[in-house]
């Protein structure tokens, strides 16, 4: 094996090893309060067996997991002191800090900045962006929804992403009716030079005020009817910028906001100090409308036509490439599918609030060591690995992960995982990643680049 190769696998098994031992998974339990005298279930065989049913198999009932541990561990545990081990609030703490271990401790770099790339100037690309779903009706109190009528509980996932290592740092669960600006990273936690990726429910001028104080930047999405004031219009003749100086940016007539114009607009702010921001615009035109086509619904799409993107980055960065750099924020979206697609992040339909966030915990837990399993496949074997296909190969690779962390595969199963991945979860189109915005903004796949060279 290349000295380079075994490097790789090296680091890769150390990393899952420490993090996942059944003695630091049980440590932890302990001192959460979800295992106070060591009986006949650990922390670390429930851990696995919620994995490998949430993440690998269709799960419905409480009962799946349970016939899941039993087959693993060779026990006979009846249903109902194994509900009311789940039952305790310990539990869903538990599972929310594995998963704060596991952000904190098994994230990566995948993509390498190539030097004349827009994306070298940054240090890290962040998205910050929200996924909610509907939980059973009688949580209705513990996690009130938005859309009462429709589903009167439903929570929210606030989820806090890097595009460098293409891993969550990390995800605050919530009610559905809370707002979304409340659950950002602070300011003063994002690293200098970094770029954050929002959409429109994020805009919050004094949290743009500590970025530029803490020298980060930041590419959100505008909502259509802010009205800051127009400082300078560009794209447009000169005698026609003066005229519009000035006024609010609802005055200017639509006709002048086509592609190609930038303005810079600014927000009275206290003490007399101004918000300045670059105000990208872009306009797609909707598609022709049919007969069929409701009122409202051509409304609707005639409003999404306009993409307003607020930035404070600098003017070398042209309008086109701030617009690429935001399509970046897809990457979240993709990562929200996997989670609800081949993760079962909406099956389980208890009324219990612990079991139901604890089974949440779960979930990301399985979606993100289904994640970080392709990212060393990549990495050891110089093949781009498709994150989607290997979320699909939940059940080949998760209980072979699981038997070997707990000891109970041999020594070489680690790598069999890793080789399986690299065989069976190869990118299907590599070619379209050419026209991707990250290839073009100069962000490339480790494995990928090593595999050329």
């Amino acid at each position: 094996m290349p000295r380079h190769r075994a490097s790789h696998v090296l680091r890769a098994q150390k990393r899952f090893c420490e993090t996942l031992s059944p003695q630091k998974l049980d440590s932890l339990a302990r001192s959460v309060g979800f295992v106070r005298r060591q009986r006949l279930i650990t922390a670390s065989g429930v851990f696995w067996a919620l994995v490998v049913t949430v993440g690998a198999h269709a799960t419905q009932y409480i009962s799946d997991v349970l016939r899941c541990l039993n087959d693993r561990e060779g026990w006979s545990v009846r249903y109902k002191p194994f509900w009311n081990r789940l039952a305790k609030a310990a539990f869903a703490r538990f599972m929310k800090a594995i998963f704060a271990l596991l952000c904190r401790e098994m994230v990566s770099r995948v993509l390498q900045k190539e030097f004349k790339g827009e994306a070298a100037f940054f240090s890290d690309i962040l998205i910050d962006d929200g996924s909610s779903f509907a939980v059973a009706d009688g949580l209705r109190r513990v996690f009130p929804g938005r859309f009462r009528k429709i589903k009167p509980a439903a929570v929210e996932l606030h989820a806090h992403m890097s595009v460098v290592s293409d891993q969550v740092l990390s995800v605050v669960l919530a009610a559905d009716k809370e707002a979304e600006r409340q659950y950002l990273p602070p300011a003063e936690s994002l690293p200098a030079r970094s770029l954050s990726l929002r959409d429109r429910g994020y805009i919050d001028l004094p949290y743009f005020d500590a970025l530029q104080n803490r020298n980060a930047y930041l590419i959100c999405r505008a909502r259509t009817d802010i009205n800051p004031t127009v400082e300078e219009l560009l794209g447009v003749p000169p005698r026609v910028a003066r005229r519009w100086c000035g006024r609010r940016l609802a005055e200017v007539p639509k006709s002048l906001l086509r592609p190609g114009v930038e303005a810079t607009v600014v927000w009275q702010r206290p003490h007399g100090r101004l918000q300045r921001l670059r105000l990208i615009i872009r306009y797609t035109p909707p598609k022709r409308p049919t007969k069929r086509t409701r009122v409202k619904q051509r409304r609707r799409a005639q409003k999404n036509a306009w993409l307003l993107l607020l930035t404070n980055l600098p003017t070398r960065f042209t309008a086109d490439t701030v617009a690429r750099l935001y399509r970046l924020r897809w990457q979240v979206e993709l990562t929200f599918k996997e989670w609800k697609s081949y993760a079962n992040l909406r099956a389980l339909q208890s009324q219990h609030p612990a079991i139901v966030e604890g089974f949440i915990w779960a979930s990301l837990c399985a979606a993100f060591l289904k994640r970080a399993l392709a990212h060393s496949a990549q990495r050891v074997h110089h093949v781009p690995v498709s994150t989607r296909i290997a979320a699909q190969a939940g059940p080949q690779v998760l209980p072979k992960l699981a038997d070997w962390v707990q000891g109970r595969a041999p020594v070489d199963a680690f790598l069999t995982v890793l080789r399986f991945l690299a065989e069976n979860a190869l990118r299907t189109h590599p070619e379209r990643e050419r026209r991707q915005p990250r290839r073009l903004l100069g962000l490339t796949l480790r494995g990928e680049v090593r595999a050329k060279d």
